[in-house]
């Protein structure tokens, strides 16, 4: 295809990508995407790219299929099969007719779903990436630019996506949530854009990146039949459900939202008006998704946003210590206080300690704080400048020591003179009152600083020695620190105990919350959820999975998981319902030990994945990306399709430059492969077998 003799028609221009309609004399026509900036960023052409390789995935009836990858006039241009119609952002900005309306939005969630089923969230679906021929009510979408084939994935917060992005995104996706973007993060977006045909407006007006982001999490949008009164509730509902900030409150699938909208455009035509009726009735998705919200978790929850509360409000530092068992939802609890450090304006980090690499030191600290750099630098230019100022006047002749622990510092302060050598033990000195400065530089009043670290039992003797200088000190303020342990591992001899002492006596509270495992009740009600049904129907089944699982909730998650890859719980497509036999799950034997479960799952991983986990595992919790492949003996690209198993299968985190285990007991199975030996040789303590009765 010789892009060179269409003639060329800008049809959209945002902040990344231009979009153009090409013609041709003899009425041939094309779409044609370039980056918009003079000098593209290489992210921008990986995002061609990858849309590009999805040419033999994306459907012409429902996608604008790309056909082509190729330079022109030196610029790398995307070309797509153009199937007409105009973007749906030149149609908005006053409400829609109601028929019209239901007819354009039914198509949408017919190609939404179509997406789906050939495997694939969105992630990026606004109004510019929608094309529509409204009269026919036809829609195809487009900007797949960062379409993932993963079920389930977490969004870090350190890239926020241009403004127009931020109008429409679902609340995890922020990466401010403990929750992980899936098929319904898409349905969210949908409902947003759904929002703006009925009303002319979106369902928040603000205007900076963060107001975004808190809106998205926190603020409720006023129902679409507030704006306009003719709006049958109905309709109005079924857009509110599909905003509902927790992902298992909307609708599961495009298809139960489509059928709902259906039956509204029948009541309409048919009887010239809409009546009530109940919604979602055939909304059921046939696979199996654990519900990510925390159960029996409220009072902990709450403690934990209480601290953080005092913490902004008095600027006292507070040290908040969460223990309990393996797997039973230290992290998930923590992390549940980003919602509440949003509604602050605060800011939220965390490092985590790993059990192999105790003589790293200051490790946890540089991933914090690498973290909180690259969101800094995804900020404007007047808040980098505010950040730059405050460092470097933190830092003052110093601020290469810096550099060397978080090289991400350099692109915010930029080079910095070499420092003078000295004595260990000034040197050590220096570094702990540079740190602190820094630190205290970053915990301010009007963002107040919460630094989650996980695994405090496998702390090195430097960052000990750190912390209990930093949080000491009488000058550090608006700062919380968070520390997760096992506490079958921290014994009254443990060194983290003497700086917490040692932090007691300096005035500095803190407070501690003791994790239980579920309840039956609690297990009762998150397979409810789980399966979507009345609790007295799973009643049995929780029982029988408590036994097995002691309440644990991580070894709860991969036993169901289990469950449903032998068949012994699967969804009924004619009852549109799950069904279980208690007799065949009892006879069933499983192990007792939640890592001699994990080697089993991660020995039916092909033979490559397992080597991949292996190398990994090797190197840590997690490992660049880089680093990773050059350890393997291969490339990126093969590396990439050697885990990908492990990363569908949620063993694995895939971030933009590294590899992570999503939990420290994948890690622990990935370890004992490479011993060749049913269990792990680590310095994991008791906690390493079987769990709690």
């Amino acid at each position: 295809m010789e892009f060179s003799t269409y003639v060329l028609e800008t049809l959209k221009k945002d902040g990344e990508f231009i979009l153009y309609r090409g013609r041709r004399e003899d009425g041939s026509r094309i779409l044609a995407v370039e980056s918009s900036a003079d000098l593209p960023s290489v992210r921008s052409l990986e995002r061609l790219e990858h849309e590009y390789a999805l040419k033999d995935e994306l459907d012409p009836a429902w996608a604008a299929q790309p056909v082509a990858l190729q330079r022109h006039g030196g610029r790398t241009m995307l070309l797509l099969r153009d199937p007409g119609g105009e973007p749906l952002d030149w149609l908005l900005g006053k409400p829609w007719e109601l028929k019209e309306f239901l007819g354009l939005a039914i198509a949408l969630a017919g190609a939404l779903g179509k997406l789906h089923a050939a495997g694939f969230v969105h992630k990026n679906l606004r109004p510019e990436n929608i094309l529509v021929k409204a009269a026919s009510a036809e829609v195809w979408l487009t900007g797949f630019g960062i379409a993932s084939r993963l079920r389930r994935e977490r969004q870090t917060p350190e890239r926020l996506e241009s403004l127009s992005t931020l109008v429409y995104i679902a609340p995890e996706q922020t990466g401010r949530m403990n929750r992980s973007m899936d098929s319904r993060s898409d349905l969210y977006s949908y409902g947003a854009i759904l929002y703006q045909m009925l009303t002319g407006v979106p369902p928040f007006r603000v205007r900076e990146p963060m107001e975004w982001v808190h809106a998205h999490i926190a603020r409720r949008p006023l129902a679409p039949r507030e704006l306009v009164k003719e709006l049958p509730e109905v309709v109005s509902g079924i857009v509110l459900k599909l905003l509902a900030k927790a992902s298992e409150e909307r609708y599961q699938t495009a298809a139960g939202v489509e059928a709902d909208l259906r039956r509204c455009l029948g009541a309409l035509v048919a009887l010239n008006r809409i009546e009530g009726f109940p919604l979602g009735q055939q909304d059921m998705s046939d696979r199996l998704l654990i519900p990510e919200r925390l159960y029996g978790r409220d009072k902990e929850s709450a403690a934990l946003r209480q601290g953080f509360e005092r913490v902004a409000s008095s600027g006292v530092p507070e040290v908040v210590l969460v223990s309990g068992y393996s797997g039973v939802g230290k992290s998930s609890v923590v992390n549940e206080l980003q919602k509440a450090i949003v509604l602050r304006r605060g800011i939220f980090i965390s490092g985590k300690f790993d059990q192999y690499k105790r003589d790293i030191p200051y490790v946890t600290f540089v991933q914090a704080f690498q973290s909180l750099m690259r969101q800094v630098l995804t900020g404007s230019d007047e808040e980098v400048a505010r950040w730059r100022e405050a460092i470097q006047e933190a830092a003052g002749p110093n601020g290469q020591l810096l550099i060397e622990l978080i090289p991400e510092l350099e692109l915010i302060i930029g080079p910095q003179p070499v420092v003078p050598d000295l004595q260990p033990e000034k040197a050590q000195n220096r570094l702990h009152a540079v740190f602190r400065r820094f630190l205290a530089a970053c915990a301010q009043e009007e963002h107040p600083l919460a630094l989650f670290i996980d695994d405090l039992q496998w702390l090195d003797s430097a960052t000990i020695e750190l912390l209990e200088h930093l949080l000491t000190d009488a000058s550090l303020r608006h700062f919380l620190l968070v520390g997760a342990y096992r506490d079958k591992e921290v014994t009254p001899a443990h060194p983290v105990l003497w700086m917490l002492e040692s932090i007691r006596q300096a005035g500095i509270p803190i407070s501690e919350i003791k994790l239980k495992p579920l309840s039956l009740k609690e297990m009762g009600n998150l397979l409810a959820d789980a399966l979507h049904c009345p609790r007295a129907e799973a009643q049995p089944l929780a029982q029988l999975v408590n036994e097995k699982t002691a309440g644990n909730p991580f070894f709860t998650i991969q036993f169901l998981s289990s469950l449903s890859e032998e068949h012994l719980l699967e969804f009924d497509a004619l009852r549109r319902a799950w069904k279980w036999d208690l007799d065949r799950i009892r006879a069933k034997a499983f192990t007792e030990n939640v890592v001699d479960l994990m080697i089993g799952k991660l020995q039916r991983l092909p033979a490559a994945t397992q080597e991949a986990l292996k190398g990994l595992a090797g190197l840590g919790n997690s490992a660049q990306t880089a680093i990773l492949a050059i350890v393997q003996g291969g490339s990126e690209e093969d590396l990439y399709a050697d885990l990908w198993e492990a990363v569908q299968a949620g063993f694995v985190l895939r971030l933009e430059n590294s590899y992570k285990f999503s939990h420290d007991r994948i890690q622990e199975a990935a370890y004992a492969l490479i011993q060749g030996e049913h269990e792990p040789r680590c310095t994991c303590g008791s906690d390493t077998g079987s769990l709690p009765g």
